[in-house]
């Protein structure tokens, strides 16, 4: 199993149903296990990425769950802010999964201020309009990452997560516990 449908499948397993997304180049191994699980989760296209966090943030609202949003890297995921933020100003539990590159291309390998192409740093531009705003830099990590996230979006005063899915992470595999 990879990272991608590990974590289609944990947002199954909480009962998720629907997941609303934009695609990009940065975000296809997530895409992919979604469709490979096309019978338990449905996939709502967006016009575009503003549309998907915000439409997330709606069901969410309407059906007490979870809504959940995916986008692309960089300006993709920039794109969403509006729906992050709604979410924190008004306590609505919401999770985006946004695309990145690949971990050897981010920065910090080159010392050049953008290695991979529309590479942003969107955990630290998230972390004030987010319960969690986390970068999964390895495939260890997923399960504990991704149980934060939801337990945080969902509990307390919710609000919205973030989590930046890199290119190499969403294919690597995973171990089950």
């Amino acid at each position: 199993m990879n990272c991608s449908e590990y974590l289609v499948d944990y947002l199954i397993g909480k009962g998720i149903t629907d997941v609303f997304g934009y695609s990009g180049g940065y975000i296809v191994p997530f895409i992919d296990a979604l469709y490979a699980r096309k019978d338990r989760i449905k996939v709502h296209v967006c016009y575009n990425e503003q549309g998907c966090a915000y439409a997330a943030s709606g069901f969410a609202r309407a059906s007490g769950k979870l809504g959940v949003y995916f986008t692309t890297s960089g300006p993709g995921a920039v794109n969403a802010f509006g729906g992050l933020a709604d979410c924190w100003f008004d306590g609505i539990p919401l999770m985006g999964i946004c695309g990145n590159v690949p971990t050897n291309e981010q920065r910090g390998y080159s010392g050049v201020r953008q290695n991979g192409f529309q590479e942003m740093e969107i955990v630290s531009m998230t972390k004030h309009i987010t319960k969690y705003s986390v970068s999964i830099n390895n495939a260890e990590a997923i399960q504990d990452i991704v149980s934060c996230a939801y337990n945080l979006a969902t509990t307390g005063r919710k609000g919205g997560v973030l989590i930046d899915f890199p290119y190499d992470i969403q294919k690597a595999s995973v171990g089950n516990r």
